[in-house]
């Protein structure tokens, strides 16, 4: 083994001796519990009346779903038409009081649940009244008692993705603060996007992805607590006179911490998120992997699936944590003290997350942007919102990885020159 990695090995033993390492690895675990044992207790499942257990509704509402998997032909919105007009057709599907009218869980259970992704897409497509349309998640939900599938005609539906286009050309096109250029961008994207879509059960993504931005925040701060000690600990035992006057202190004493710093960021950032996608899969179920990324956003103009879109996302948070561990280090080498190394990179994290900017402003929201806890968030790797330079355009997703390679190589020599070079007192 080369004197190098020995080193490595060595500056790895010293991260895994303190105990604040192993306090950070089990706030993970247990965030990681909490997130996915939420993902079930959190959510609102159909069969859950009568006593239900969460987890039993929960398999029951999938298990419906997942009855009607395939491809949302035109016989599949066919269907979803019809048996929404029976159940339009009998009371016995309402509860109906001094209150209004309301649809019993059973009703729905029998002739939307199966239908629900095509469904929400009509819904909203062919709602008229934008004002009638709210976000939750990451769909797009007609809050009007009134729907457009109540009143439509099999015929209205008969170029269904042509006016899924042209609904979500029409978005981009009124969104003020993209540039011709952005916009341009979007409709080429929207023309790779494969139809017909699938319907099929797709909590598991969408859960991993709802909770991506509350793990990234972890991981960050897992690292900042982790690496910010990697050079100011040496300032404070006093070690660092010792290490630069040793044989390698000034070479391979440094590139063996900055390689241990680094790889720990991306070694435990790729770990965590991967048994955390692991985990929500294995809990709600691998199903929806090949469903397009609009079935949940319809006006979305990026052409991948949901297996797709979590891998990118996975992606950028993970390089986000190579950039943000090669920081800390860099503050470390600075500041001589870890726990000052730690508040910095928490406020680093944190301010941004609440400042929030108009994209009207375009610099400074890009500027908000390209910090960790806005990059690695799933609404921002597939924002509308590119990034454009001398006419080149970038969407989020390749922007923050190409920012976070360039980042990172621009501050190793920064921390190298830091720690080699400062007074030794």
């Amino acid at each position: 083994m080369s004197d190098f990695f020995r080193l490595a090995i060595f500056e790895y033993k010293k991260i895994l001796k303190r105990k604040n390492t192993w306090v950070s690895i089990f706030m993970i675990l247990i965030v990681l519990v909490l997130l996915v044992m939420s993902s079930i207790t959190g959510a609102d499942y159909w069969h859950s009346e009568g006593g239900t257990p969460v987890f039993e509704a929960m398999k029951l509402d999938k298990e419906v779903v997942c009855s009607k998997t395939g491809i949302i032909d035109e016989a599949f919105i066919k269907e979803a038409i019809e048996q929404n007009a029976l159940m339009l057709a009998d009371d016995k599907n309402y509860v109906i009081n001094d209150y209004g009218k309301h649809l019993k869980s059973s009703a729905y259970i029998k002739y939307i649940l199966p239908y629900k992704n095509a469904v929400n897409i009509i819904n909203s497509i062919y709602e008229t009244n934008p004002v009638n349309l709210s976000t939750n998640g990451f769909q797009i939900i007609n809050m009007s008692s009134i729907k457009p599938i109540d009143t439509l005609s099999l015929n209205d539906t008969k170029n269904f993705y042509t006016d899924i286009n042209k609904a979500a050309s029409n978005y981009i096109s009124n969104l003020t603060f993209l540039s011709q250029n952005e916009k341009n961008m979007h409709l080429e994207m929207l023309s790779r996007v494969e139809t017909p879509y699938r319907n099929d059960h797709y909590d598991g993504y969408l859960h991993f992805n709802m909770s991506l931005q509350v793990i990234a925040l972890i991981i960050l701060i897992v690292i900042a607590i982790c690496i910010s000690p990697i050079f100011a600990n040496e300032y404070y035992m006093k070690t660092d006179q010792i290490i630069l006057s040793s044989k390698y202190g000034k070479s391979k004493v440094i590139f063996a911490k900055l390689f241990t710093g680094i790889s720990f960021s991306v070694g435990i950032s790729f770990v965590t998120i991967f048994v955390f996608l692991l985990s929500m899969l294995s809990v709600h179920g691998f199903n929806g992997a090949d469903m397009a990324i609009q079935t949940i956003d319809v006006y979305s103009t990026y052409p991948v699936n949901l297996l797709q879109a979590s891998l990118i996302s996975a992606a950028v948070t993970v390089f986000t944590a190579l950039l943000f561990g090669m920081l800390s280090m860099l503050l470390s080498s600075l500041l001589k003290s870890s726990f000052l190394s730690v508040i910095i990179s928490f406020l680093i994290l944190l301010l941004p997350a609440i400042i929030n900017v108009s994209p009207k402003d375009r610099l400074l929201y890009q500027i908000i942007q390209v910090f960790p806890a806005r990059a690695a968030q799933f609404s921002n790797i597939f924002s509308n919102y590119m990034f454009e330079f001398f006419g080149f355009i970038f969407t989020p997703a390749k922007f923050y990885i190409i920012f976070s390679i360039i980042g990172t190589l621009l501050l190793v020599p920064l921390a190298k020159n830091a720690f080699k070079n400062h007074q030794i007192g």
